[in-house]
């Protein structure tokens, strides 16, 4: 945001900025307000230590609380749209693959499989796009960087270095099942409710909404820093220590559909939910080169007519 800014003032020097923040209201706003106004110390990936846009005159911050599937600002009033991969999260869960798979998402499925997904994704992202298209001035933009599933049949955490993470996923999740301590029904409970678009269905989706169009649409594979870290021979840190700093950004996200998938009138749920943690953790440890979470995204550039 800071580099969007100094870029708008090369242009018009001091021109004021509003950055208007979205997510839903259950969001941790606090911290989001302390990282925007530099209360904290804000670092990249790799410890480098971020600015923060309040560092500069004439930006002010607002925050919204509606979710992204909805209009979220005035029409016509957003210069430049930003989306950093959410997009997949889809609206209503359709389930598909809980208690009939061992797979836990509709990217590891074969065409034909986890249809009900593929549908909900599609209504979805027509509503997105509409309501993105809607609050866009003329000549606007909107930037997105959305999971995908790319060319070569790459996704979130299963690129062409290294083991799958949802493979890790199975084995650690299994693993439960093999010690007892979940039954065949929660063995399949799992079914994420989200789907990762091509670049043909996000393309598709944005074209058929009246008054966008798409400017640029690319794929990119973004390796996995903690892999990176490790495999750089620079980490100071045990293999151990290393799988306890890794697991918890695979963590942050998922947490909630695997205890989701335990039956509603278990006490033990967080018992048995870190015990699968502590199992793909394990699995790390063992062979930390081949661990990571490479992301896979699709870079859209769309425009309002």
């Amino acid at each position: 945001m800071s580099q969007i800014i100094d870029k708008v003032r090369e242009r018009e020097a001091g021109k004021e900025v509003s950055i208007m923040y979205e997510d839903q209201l259950n969001n941790e706003w606090k911290s989001v307000f302390n990282h925007a106004f530099g209360n904290i110390s804000v670092t990249d990936a790799y410890g480098n230590a971020l600015s923060h846009p309040t560092s500069k005159p004439g930006v002010f911050i607002q925050a919204c609380g509606l979710g992204f599937h909805d209009q979220c600002y005035p029409t016509g009033s957003v210069d430049l749209g930003l989306s950093f991969t959410c997009m997949h999260w889809l609206s209503t869960a359709p389930s598909s693959l809980a208690g009939i798979s061992e797979l836990h998402h509709a990217a590891q499925c074969k065409a034909g499989e986890a249809v009900a997904e593929q549908a909900q994704a599609a209504k979805d992202w027509t509503r997105i796009m509409t309501a993105r298209a809607a609050e866009l001035k003329q000549g606007g933009s909107f930037v997105a960087a959305n999971f995908c599933v790319s060319s070569e049949g790459y996704f979130l955490g299963a690129t062409d270095v290294g083991v799958s993470m949802w493979d890790s996923f199975n084995k650690s999740w299994n693993r439960l099942h093999a010690e007892g301590l979940i039954d065949e029904a929660e063995l399949k409970g799992i079914s994420f409710p989200s789907y990762y678009r091509s670049k043909q269905e996000m393309c598709d989706g944005i074209e058929a909404v009246p008054g966008i169009k798409v400017i640029e649409c690319i794929e990119r594979v973004v390796r996995c820093p903690y892999r990176e870290t490790w495999t750089s021979g620079k980490s100071t840190k045990t293999a151990r220590e290393h799988a306890e700093w890794f697991v918890p950004t695979t963590k942050t996200w998922s947490n909630s559909t695997f205890k989701a998938a335990l039956k509603a009138d278990r006490a033990d749920k967080d018992e048995i939910v870190a015990k699968f943690w502590n199992n793909y953790v394990d699995l790390v440890e063992a062979n930390p080169d081949a661990h990571g979470m490479d992301y896979v995204h699709c870079y859209l550039v769309v425009e309002k007519e």
